[in-house]
């Protein structure tokens, strides 16, 4: 790879990261209002849910990516874990959801 391709890599992968920390920026906006805000009704708060999802599957394309995935655990190896842990905090929400939905036996 020549300098010139690299350097335009590393712009390309660095673009992709801008993009991912202001999708980690508003997911973490969203998970602190869901964890620490006060809500006045169960409606406003499961909005801010469906919001958060929506936020979160904005990551997919970058997430599966694997050059790109690659890079960003090199380069930033916390984020990745951070939006992993998020990530599975909304399987766990979805699950209870799911689990408190369904009917008695």
């Amino acid at each position: 790879m020549t300098a010139a391709s690299q350097r335009e890599h590393q712009n390309f992968m660095h673009e992709k990261y801008m993009r991912v920390a202001e999708i980690k920026s508003q997911t973490d906006a969203l998970f602190t209002q869901l964890s620490e805000g006060e809500y006045r009704s169960l409606d406003t708060w499961a909005n801010n849910l469906v919001h958060l999802k929506i936020a979160f599957d904005s990551f997919n394309p970058y997430m599966t990516d694997p050059l790109f995935l690659a890079w960003l655990n090199q380069h930033d190896a916390v984020m990745v874990s951070e939006i992993a842990m998020t990530g599975r905090a909304l399987m766990a929400l979805q699950n209870f959801f799911r689990v408190a939905a369904a009917k008695p036996r």
